[in-house]
């Protein structure tokens, strides 16, 4: 039996960890045997031991932890362990450097976001890699133009939606009236951690100048805040607390995009992001930034439309128009669906990631 053991360092919970979370129960259920070292206080530890995933607490706290770097040596060895798939920085160091002492295992780096790489010479975990995994082909391209890295060692495999819990034909009735949200008033939300890269200031910014325009929309806002309640403070002080509901950290995702009409990711920078394949496979309507590898899941017009990110305009005006062209929302949506049902789905991620395991192991 093949074992594969994950590495993450990082405590929140977001795409990144989801992706590592779905690899493992997929390949768990293909046969292979799966691990995940993790922090004793991050939140994939339980979520993954909630899923009967096995792990490992591992105090990752930096990429030079001696403690760290044994205790994933023994982990190594005495599992038995064939591939290591790192995921973050500090364990990537950790678990690489491990990997090549033990000298029994291959290991592989997946790179989840499009942050360009410092190119000083003592960068040298990428190289530590025998396989790098990139979540978009702009990462991949990035890599090899701007650090170098050889073409062939980087694989492109975006990650997948699970078709059977994101159903487009799921209801959103329950959320709606959870946050008394009537079935004719339109909805518009965004869904993913609340980081200032991500944008929230400006879809705050954009629901203001819609309601000037348009009255009666509603807007929703789902995820956490590791560093307090910026957004939260800011929506107060434009005065909009009842047209913008701060849903927080929530686990029925397909049901919230289910109640949303259209979808917005304000972000500005990115990866290939979840949120807007699990919209698509929803049929949502999409509005979101040309930033990183968004555009390899929206073709402006035909899936959804790009706006330019830090643009409170022209997010505004892209979002009344799918509120005022309900033909053209459903288009977008239908075309959505059919991207993710060809390209993004999770059987189509686990069976690339299958293949590179094989290859690997020859």
């Amino acid at each position: 039996m093949i074992t594969i053991l994950h590495t993450e360092s990082s405590r929140q919970w977001g795409g990144q960890e989801q992706r590592i979370l779905g690899e493992a129960a997929q390949l768990s259920k293909r046969g292979y045997r799966v691990i995940i070292a993790c922090r004793p206080d991050s939140r994939i530890l339980r979520r993954a031991r909630q899923a009967g995933i096995k792990t490992r607490k591992v105090n990752m706290h930096s990429g030079f932890n001696l403690k760290a770097f044994l205790k994933l040596v023994w982990l190594i060895y005495r599992e038995k362990v064939n591939i290591v798939n790192t995921h973050s920085s500090k364990d990537s160091w950790l678990a690489s450097l491990a990997v090549r002492l033990t000298t029994c295992s291959k290991v592989i780096r997946t790179r989840h976001v499009s942050i360009p790489i410092p190119k000083h010479p003592f960068n040298i975990v990428y190289r530590l890699a025998h396989k790098i995994i990139t979540c978009g082909e702009m990462i991949r391209q990035a890599m090899i133009k701007d650090n170098r890295l050889e073409p062939e060692k980087i694989v492109s495999i975006p990650t997948g939606v699970d078709l059977r819990r994101f159903d487009s034909g799921l209801g959103g009735s329950a959320v709606r009236e959870e946050f008394g949200i009537g079935p004719d008033i339109p909805l518009v939300g965004t869904v993913g951690i609340i980081r200032s890269e991500k944008g929230h200031f400006y879809f705050v910014k954009a629901a203001q100048r819609i309601l000037e325009e348009k009255s009666g929309v509603r807007f929703l806002i789902v995820g956490n805040e590791p560093k307090g309640d910026t957004v939260r403070r800011q929506i107060k002080e434009l005065g909009l607390e009842k047209e913008i509901i701060m849903a927080g950290l929530r686990d029925d995702i397909p049901q919230i995009l289910a109640a949303l009409n259209i979808f917005v990711l304000p972000s500005l920078k990115e990866g290939v992001p979840q949120g807007v394949a699990q919209a698509l496979a929803m049929k949502k309507a999409v509005v979101a930034t040309a930033v990183g590898g968004v555009p390899e899941l929206i073709e402006n017009g035909r899936t959804g439309i790009l706006v330019p990110p830090r643009d409170v305009e022209a997010l505004a005006e892209a979002i009344l128009e799918l509120l005022n062209d309900k033909e053209k929302a459903k288009r977008l949506g239908e075309n959505g669906r059919h991207l993710i049902e060809e390209k993004f789905s999770l059987e189509e991620m686990v069976e690339k990631i299958e293949s590179l395991y094989c290859d690997l192991l020859g």
